[in-house]
C-alpha cells in the first residue's frame, strides 16, 4: 500500500517520521506494553514509560524538514517516506500483537489467544452491567436502567409576530443587518482616488499620463499589487464592520433603554465615548506606523495594527458580542451585500478556564507583574512572546476604556466627572513613552499602578453598575424601535507609495504583501467626508428588535433505548492514582476491563511538591505522538474480528477540576475522542469523564446520559399526533479540520484536511415507532481540490446507504459563511464547501429518485422575556415568520427551521447565564444547483408545508432529543452536531502543538493514514 499524500508540487512542508517510527520498534522491546491482573480480568496497557523514554531520548528527529511559513503540517509525507510508512506501521502492530500474545501465555504457558481474552472481557449486553448500589450514590458506576422509558416529552411551536405587544412575547433577538453598497464600482473608486492623488503630487502632464497608463497595466493584471488591495479590502472589512456594529448596538440601547438609572446611563455613555476615542487614536492620519510600536519583555507589537483587527474589544468585561451568522446574500446587479447576525451582550461574566474569576479581575491579573501566570508566561521561552503582546494590548484597552481619578464610593462622587477625564491625552504623554521606552522596571511600575489604581477607585462597582444597567434594559419587555445608521468604509492614502516609486509599477507600499498590516489604512465610521480616503464604500448598519410567541401547537412522545444485541467492551483510561484505582475497583463498577493507565503530571506547568520535571514543548509532542499511535494500535488488534454490535464506552477518570484541568488528562480525554470516533467506524464507541473528586448521583447520572448518547433510541408520538409516513431518512453530517497548510495564500487548493462525518439514520416501523440509529463515522484525507470535488469517502457512503433503501438525506455542514464583502470574484465551489454543485452531483449520480436536501445550520442568542420551564423545547417551522430573521431578496438561501431548548447559555451565576441559544436551519436553492438538483423538490419538502416536511423536521428534532446528555429535565440538545462542528469537536481537540513552535499537528489525520494501513491485513 502506498500512501496517496506525498511531497510535490503543492508547496505544503514534507514530514518524515522514520525516526520517530524506528525508535518505537527499537525500544518496544525494552518497555512491554501489556499486563494482566492477579484474577485476569483487567488487561492494563502502560504506554507512559516507553512515551516518557522516548520524548526524553536525544534520538528523535523533528518530522518537519522545513518549518518557514508552515501553519499545520502531519500527513504531507515525504518522498520515500511515503513508501516506508505502511511497512513500519506493520512492524510496530506486529511486535506490538507478540508482545500481548507472550502476556497472555504466562508464566504457566496458559493457551489463551488474542481473540479468547477479548471475548472473555467482552459483556453480553448492556443489562450485564453491574447494578449501582443505591446505598452510596458516590461510587462510581456504569448501570442505567435502559428499559425504562420517558414518557411526555413535549416540543412547543412559536411564531414570530410583528403586531402583538413585547409583554406577550416570550423570546427577544437584536438582529444586525450589516449592508454594504456600490461593491462593484470599488475597483473604479480606488483607480479614481490613485489618479487624483497622482495629479495632485505630480506637476508634469507627461508624467502624470505615464502614471496612468501604468497604473492600467496593474488594473488588468490579476496578479498586481492593485488587485491584492481588492482582495484585501473584499476578505478583511467584514471584522472591521462587525467591531464598529458593536459600539453603535450600545449607541442604540443608550438611545432607547428605559430606566431611572441615571449613574448607569452615564457609565453607558461614557464607554461610549471611550471606544470612540480608541478608535479615533489608532486611525489618526497624522501619525505615522512607527508612533505606535511598543514593547515589553524585549517584544514588540504595533498598536495601529493590533487594535485594528476584529477582535479588538473581546478582552473587555462588558462589550456586545456579534454571534451567529443568520445569511449572507449579494446581489450584483445592484451591487450590494448583506450580512444577518445577531447580538448578544458580554457582562463581565466568569472565564470558566481560569478559575472562574470574573472577566475584569482574570484580565486585569494578566497585567499584574507579580501574577502567578504572569510570571510563568514570560519566563516559558515558547509562550514569552505571545504573553508580553497580550499584555501589551491590554494595558491600551483597559487604559482607554477605564482609567479615571473618580471613586464611586467617594462622598462627593460626581458621575459626569466621568465624561471629562482625558484618557487619550493622558496615555499619549504619561503611559506611550514608558511602553515605548526600554526601561523594563518603569512598565512594571506603570502595571503596578494600573492595577492598584483600578483596585482603589472601585472600578468594580462601575462595572457591576454599568451592567445592571444593561442586563435590566435588555430584560424590558417593550420593543425596541429599529434604527438604521449610515456608516463608510475608507481606505486611505498611505497604503500608497510616494510618486517616486511610481513610474517602476510601485504604486503601494511594502505593507501591501501583509494583509494584517493593510487593516491600517481601512477604517470603519460615520458617513462623512475624509480629505485623506482613497476609496470610500457606503453602507448602513441596521438593529431590529425580533419577538417570538408562544402558539398552542405541541407534540408530545415517549423514547427509550433500543439496546437489544448490543455487547459491551468497557474501556478506562485513569492517572496511575490511589484514588483512582479505588474508583473503579469495587463491587459497583465492571470487573472485565481495558485499562490505559498514565502519569497526570507528565505534560505542563510542575507542582510545587512534583519530584519530577515536566515535559517541555518539544518532548511533548514526542510524547502525544507516541500515545496516539500506539493506543490506537492496541485497540486494532484487541478488536480484530470483533462483533459489529459491540459497544466501547471509554470511561476517563480525572483528579483536576473543570476550571483546572490537568495538561496530562486533558489531552487524554482529547485522544480518547479521537479514538472513539475512529472505532465508530465499524462499532459504536463514546469517551466521558467523571472528575472522582466531585461524585454524586448528579454528576454520575449525567455522565452516563452522555456516555450513552450514541445509543439507538426508540419513540412513539401520542395519539393526538398525526402518525408520520417517511419509512426511512438518512442525516449526513460533515465538517473538516487542516491538516497541512502554509499561512501564505497562494497554492490555497493544494492544501490538506482531514474529512470527518456522521450518519444518523431514521426509520418508521410498521406500528409508527421512530427507530434513530447513530450508525456510524467516517474520516479521509484530501487535498483542497479534491474535497470540494467528488471526495470518494462522502460518495460511497451515500452509495451505501442507498442500496439499504435510503431514498431521502439531509445532508448538514456549518453555514459557509465567506466574510467577504464580494467585490472580487472566487470560484463558488470553493465558497459552497461541503455543499458545492459538484460534491452534491456526485453525491446523486447514478441514483435517479434520490433526494438530498443541502442543509446548512448555525446558532444565534436570544434573550428570555418571561420565564418559561427551563427544560422546554421550542421550534419555528413557518417560512413566512422566518423570512423576518433573514431573507434573500433573490430567494437563493432560505431559513426553514429554528430550534430552541430553554437552556441557558453556561456561566457562573444565575445573572450570567443571560442568554439562550437558538439553532437555525437553512437551504439552498435557485442558481446554486442548476442541473443537479429539482428546485422544485426542497421547496416542496422544506419551505412549503406538507406532510413530508412535518415528517423530516419532526425526525431532525428527535435526533436533537437523541443527543441530549443529562439525566432529567430531558429537551432538546441545542447543538447535536458539536462532536464534529466548533471548537469542542472532535477534529479542534485532535490538534496539539507540533516540535516546532508555532505549527499544529492534527493527530485525527494522521490516525486516518494509520487505520489505512491497519486496514489492509496481512
Amino acid at each position: 500500500m502506498v500512501n496517496e499524500f506525498r511531497e510535490g508540487g503543492n508547496n505544503l512542508a514534507p514530514v518524515n517520521y522514520s525516526s520517530f517510527l524506528q525508535q518505537i520498534l527499537r525500544k518496544l522491546p525494552d518497555y512491554p506494553l501489556f499486563g494482566l491482573s492477579g484474577d485476569r480480568k483487567r488487561l492494563v496497557i502502560q504506554i507512559d514509560p516507553l512515551a516518557k523514554a522516548l520524548a526524553t531520548t536525544t534520538g528523535v528527529d523533528n518530522p518537519l524538514i522545513s518549518t518557514q511559513g508552515v501553519r499545520t503540517a502531519t500527513v504531507n509525507f515525504a518522498r520515500g517516506f511515503s513508501e516506508q510508512f505502511p511497512g513500519k506501521i506493520q512492524q510496530i502492530r506486529s511486535l506490538l500483537q507478540e508482545q500481548l500474545q507472550q502476556q497472555l501465555a504466562g508464566a504457566n504457558e496458559q493457551s489463551e489467544t488474542i481473540q479468547e481474552l477479548r471475548d472473555r472481557l467482552i459483556l453480553n449486553s448492556l443489562s450485564d452491567l453491574p447494578i449501582k448500589d443505591e446505598k452510596d450514590k458516590q461510587l462510581l458506576n456504569l448501570w442505567q436502567d435502559f428499559a425504562k422509558p420517558y414518557p411526555n416529552q413535549q416540543t412547543q411551536q412559536l411564531r414570530i409576530e410583528t403586531n402583538r405587544p413585547g409583554s406577550e412575547s416570550a423570546l427577544k433577538f437584536h438582529k444586525l443587518t450589516i449592508n454594504v453598497h456600490h461593491i462593484n464600482q470599488v475597483q473604479d473608486q480606488l483607480k479614481q482616488g490613485i489618479e487624483n492623488y497622482i495629479l495632485t503630487e505630480v506637476d508634469s502632464e507627461e508624467k502624470q499620463q505615464d502614471l496612468y497608463d501604468n497604473l492600467q497595466d496593474e488594473i488588468e493584471d490579476e496578479l498586481s499589487d492593485f488587485q491584492e488591495l481588492q482582495r484585501i479590502v473584499d476578505t478583511e472589512t467584514l471584522g472591521k464592520l462587525k467591531k464598529y456594529a458593536k459600539i453603535v448596538y450600545l449607541e442604540h440601547l443608550l438611545y432607547h433603554i428605559q430606566t431611572a438609572d441615571s449613574v448607569g446611563r452615564i457609565y453607558l455613555q461614557d464607554l461610549i465615548r471611550r471606544l470612540k476615542l480608541l478608535e479615533q487614536y489608532i486611525n489618526d492620519t497624522s501619525k505615522t506606523n512607527a508612533d505606535y510600536e511598543v514593547s515589553y519583555a524585549g517584544y514588540t507589537i504595533n498598536y495601529r495594527d493590533v487594535f485594528s483587527r476584529a477582535e479588538a474589544f473581546d478582552p473587555l468585561p462588558i462589550i456586545p458580542i456579534v454571534a451567529g451568522n443568520l445569511g449572507e446574500y449579494t446581489d450584483t446587479n445592484k451591487g450590494e451585500t448583506q450580512f444577518i447576525c445577531g447580538f448578544k451582550m458580554k457582562l463581565n461574566g466568569a472565564v470558566q478556564a481560569y478559575g472562574g474569576q470574573p472577566s475584569f479581575d482574570y484580565h486585569l491579573n494578566l497585567i499584574d507583574p507579580d501574577n502567578l501566570e504572569h510570571k510563568e508566561n514570560l519566563a516559558n521561552p515558547e509562550k514569552a512572546k505571545s504573553f508580553a503582546e497580550k499584555v501589551l494590548r491590554r494595558v491600551l484597552l483597559y487604559y482607554f476604556i477605564f482609567a479615571s481619578r473618580c471613586n464611586p464610593l467617594d462622598p462627593n462622587y460626581d458621575p459626569n466627572s466621568e465624561l471629562e477625564y482625558p484618557a487619550l491625552e493622558i496615555f499619549q504623554t504619561r503611559v506611550l513613552p514608558i511602553l515605548q521606552g526600554n526601561n523594563e522596571e518603569q512598565k512594571k511600575t506603570l502595571f503596578y499602578g494600573m492595577v492598584k489604581g483600578f483596585k482603589e477607585f472601585n472600578f468594580r462597582e462601575k462595572i457591576k453598575r454599568l451592567g445592571e444597567l444593561l442586563k435590566n434594559g435588555l430584560k424590558q419587555q417593550t420593543i425596541l424601535p429599529t434604527g438604521t445608521y449610515p456608516i463608510q468604509i475608507t481606505v486611505r492614502k498611505g497604503i500608497l507609495s510616494d510618486t517616486d516609486s511610481m513610474p517602476n509599477g510601485v504604486f503601494f507600499n511594502e505593507d501591501i504583501i501583509n494583509p494584517k498590516k493593510c487593516l491600517r489604512y481601512i477604517s470603519v465610521g460615520e458617513a462623512k467626508v475624509d480629505p485623506e480616503a482613497l476609496c470610500q464604500i457606503p453602507g448602513t448598519i441596521k438593529i431590529e428588535d425580533i419577538r417570538y410567541f408562544t402558539a398552542e401547537s405541541r407534540e408530545e412522545f415517549t423514547w427509550k433505548y433500543q439496546i437489544s444485541g448490543i455487547k459491551v467492551l468497557p474501556v478506562l483510561w485513569t492517572p496511575s492514582d490511589t484514588k483512582c484505582r479505588e474508583a473503579y475497583r469495587h463491587p459497583g463498577f465492571p470487573n472485565s476491563l481495558v485499562v490505559f493507565a498514565y502519569n497526570k503530571d507528565i505534560l505542563g506547568p510542575a507542582k510545587a511538591d512534583q519530584k519530577e520535571k515536566p515535559l517541555t514543548e518539544s518532548q511533548g509532542f514526542t510524547y502525544r505522538f507516541v500515545w496516539t499511535l500506539l493506543s490506537y494500535i492496541c485497540l486494532d488488534i484487541l478488536l480484530e474480528n470483533a462483533p459489529n454490535n459491540l459497544f466501547i464506552p471509554q470511561i476517563r477518570l480525572h483528579l483536576g477540576n473543570h476550571n483546572n484541568p490537568l495538561h496530562a488528562e486533558k489531552f487524554i480525554a482529547n485522544l480518547s475522542k479521537s479514538l472513539s470516533h475512529l472505532l465508530r467506524e465499524k462499532y459504536r464507541s463514546n469517551s466521558q469523564g467523571f472528575r472522582i473528586n466531585n461524585l454524586s448521583k448528579f454528576t454520575i447520572d449525567n455522565g452516563l446520559a452522555s456516555l450513552y448518547s450514541v445509543l439507538p433510541k426508540k419513540f412513539r408520538f401520542s395519539q393526538n399526533s398525526a402518525p408520520p409516513t417517511l419509512d426511512k431518512l438518512a442525516i449526513i453530517v460533515v465538517s473538516s479540520r487542516e491538516s497541512d497548510a502554509k499561512y501564505d495564500n497562494r497554492n490555497r487548493q493544494s492544501r490538506k484536511a482531514n474529512v470527518i462525518g456522521e450518519v444518523i439514520t431514521v426509520q418508521r416501523t410498521p406500528n409508527d415507532i421512530i427507530v434513530l440509529t447513530p450508525l456510524l463515522t467516517f474520516s479521509e484525507n484530501y487535498s483542497l481540490k479534491d474535497l470540494y470535488g467528488e471526495p470518494p469517502i462522502l460518495i460511497d457512503t451515500v452509495s451505501n446507504l442507498y442500496r439499504q433503501g435510503y431514498r431521502h438525506f439531509l445532508y448538514i455542514a456549518q453555514a459557509p459563511h465567506t466574510s467577504t464583502l464580494h467585490i472580487t470574484k472566487t470560484e463558488q465551489d470553493e465558497g459552497l464547501y461541503f455543499m458545492s454543485p459538484s460534491i452534491i452531483n456526485a453525491l446523486g449520480k447514478n441514483h435517479g429518485d434520490i433526494k438530498i436536501y443541502p442543509v446548512f445550520f448555525n446558532k444565534y442568542y436570544v434573550r428570555k422575556v418571561k420565564d418559561m420551564k427551563q427544560q422546554q423545547s421550542l421550534y419555528v417551522q413557518e417560512t413566512a415568520e422566518l423570512t423576518r430573521l433573514s431573507q434573500d431578496p433573490q430567494q437563493q438561501a432560505v431559513v426553514f427551521f429554528n430550534l430552541f431548548n430553554g437552556i441557558s447559555v453556561k456561566g457562573k451565576d444565575a445573572d450570567d447565564r443571560f442568554y439562550n441559544g437558538v439553532m437555525s436551519y437553512s437551504t439552498l436553492l435557485g442558481k446554486f444547483y442548476p442541473g443537479v438538483l429539482d428546485d422544485q423538490n426542497i421547496r416542496q419538502d422544506l419551505i412549503y408545508q406538507s406532510p413530508l416536511k412535518n415528517d423530516i423536521l419532526q425526525y431532525l428534532t428527535l435526533f436533537h432529543f437523541s443527543r441530549f446528555e443529562k439525566n432529567q429535565n430531558m429537551c432538546i440538545k441545542l447543538d447535536p452536531y458539536d462532536n464534529l462542528i466548533g471548537e469542542e469537536s472532535v477534529g479542534a481537540l485532535s490538534i496539539f502543538p507540533q516540535m516546532s513552535p508555532g505549527v499544529d499537528f492534527n493527530s485525527l489525520a494522521f490516525l486516518t493514514e494509520v487505520k489505512k494501513v491497519l486496514n489492509v491485513r496481512v
